[in-house]
């Protein structure tokens, strides 16, 4: 519904996605699905199911289920490895594509490949059975919903909103020097996108760390704690728009503005 598509856009405002970058990607191409018309909208659909795949009606919710708690895992081990790049970033300069190499190393096989299910179809899969507790609960997980416990800590509790629009400000400015980086690579269509992004953020959140000395996870949390605030906030909403369009010009695909 309407209120958990306004959490999806903080939680991707919040950069959360630096620890799951594949899902910042994700949730920019359902955008931008849902931008496009739906005549494309149902070739993309026949299009998305991968060859092999098993028929959507199929699936049981066992599986998807399934499906979702691998998506967890596969998050949790990206998240100690980028952890790891994170620290190697802020020690030596590493070029964009020394870090989308190490990026693409560990990055964990997608386990929607593995089901031969594409993000669209996936997408109607929890669309249908959103109403199971259980799914639910597995899709805040994956959205990076912070536990409880990780709002109240002190640091997020001394980051302000205006701390926040800086950090987002800031955000934008380093993603648009990475941009121009990236355009002037002699061979950039040879690079995988879900990585580029990663590695973007990668770069970036270590760059904010070593600003602001705030963790990505930080502010995720204090987007979270403000995000009845920030979901009024003409400015964060403005920053967010050019954020999103900045990521979808390094991804190559239009930004739907509607």
């Amino acid at each position: 519904g309407m209120e958990s598509q306004k959490v999806t856009k903080l939680l991707l405002a919040a950069g959360g996605a630096v620890a799951v970058g594949a899902l910042a990607y994700y949730l920019l191409k359902k955008e931008e699905k849902a931008g496009s018309s739906d005549a494309a909208g149902q070739k993309d659909l026949q299009a998305a199911a991968a060859p092999g795949a098993q028929p959507l009606d199929k699936i049981t919710k066992e599986q998807v289920m399934q499906i979702l708690q691998e998506i967890v895992v596969a998050q949790e081990n990206m998240k100690g490895y980028m952890k790891e790049i994170n620290e190697e970033l802020r020690r030596s300069h590493l070029t964009f594509d020394q870090t989308y190499q190490k990026v693409k190393q560990v990055q964990p096989a997608d386990p929607l490949d593995k089901y031969g299910l594409s993000m669209v179809s996936f997408d109607q899969l929890l669309d249908k059975h959103q109403g199971d507790q259980g799914v639910r609960e597995a899709i805040g997980k994956i959205m990076g919903a912070p536990n409880p416990n990780s709002c109240t800590s002190e640091k997020v509790q001394s980051i302000t909103v205006k701390t926040i629009i800086e950090v987002h400000n800031f955000m934008l400015e380093e993603l648009n020097n990475l941009v121009k980086d990236f355009n002037t690579l002699p061979n950039k269509d040879s690079y995988d996108m879900k990585m580029v992004t990663v590695a973007a953020q990668a770069i970036v959140g270590s760059k904010i760390e070593s600003k602001f000395n705030i963790t990505s996870e930080d502010i995720e949390s204090a987007v979270l704690m403000y995000h009845t605030m920030l979901a009024t906030d003409q400015e964060f909403a403005a920053i967010n728009i050019k954020i999103q369009h900045t990521m979808s010009k390094l991804m190559g695909t239009p930004f739907a503005t509607s």
